[in-house]
């Protein structure tokens, strides 16, 4: 008697139908590994991703701060979402609106993202909190030109976002580009 006695034929003599049990462990198994594999790429994509998009929100935020406020003619600030220390959750700009107790929001931005990180670094000690004046340029406490460097990261990818005193927007991929540096010390950019 054949081996395959009980199994059935197509008409036209092929195989069977389908797969093995064994066939189909066999390849779940080899997906699994696949996918394993992959998976740290993935992740350091995905992170790599939301990065830029954070920093590009950043840097369109700064430039609308700026605009705003030599368009209007008022001090527009970008600060921490109500309740926050810092930038990571998310930031907001403000303007004096109709007066300094009731502050009118021009724009709100929450990236989502959990391992967001934001820290600031500017020439001028202080809180996560930046000024422009009506014309044009961020200003300290001081009265001085203010320059200010922020470093956004996630699952170690990191991407800066810096302001030149000026109001110059410009974004940087440390250890990619030359003039971006990647530490993380408390020093002025």
């Amino acid at each position: 008697m054949p081996s395959n006695a009980g199994r059935h034929r197509r008409p036209d003599g092929a195989p069977p139908y389908g797969l093995t049990l064994v066939e189909l462990v066999v390849g779940l198994v080899m997906l699994g590994l696949f996918s394993a594999a992959a998976y740290p790429v993935f992740s350091g994509m995905l992170a790599r991703q939301q990065v830029m998009l954070a920093a590009d929100r950043l840097a369109m935020s700064l430039a609308l701060a700026r605009a705003s406020a030599l368009s209007r003619r008022i001090e527009v600030t970008l600060q921490p979402l109500p309740g926050e220390a810092t930038l990571s959750p998310g930031w907001q700009l403000v303007t004096a609106g109709a007066g300094a107790e009731r502050p009118e929001v021009l724009s709100v931005v929450e990236p989502g993202m959990p391992c967001l990180s934001v820290t600031l670094r500017q020439a001028a000690r202080g809180a996560n909190v930046l000024k422009f004046l009506p014309v044009g340029y961020s200003r300290s406490e001081q009265g001085g030109f203010q320059a200010a460097t922020f470093t956004l990261g996630c699952r170690g990818a990191q991407r800066q976002v810096r302001l030149g005193a000026q109001g110059r927007i410009r974004l940087c991929t440390p250890g990619r580009d030359a003039d971006c540096e990647a530490t993380e010390s408390s020093e002025p950019p």
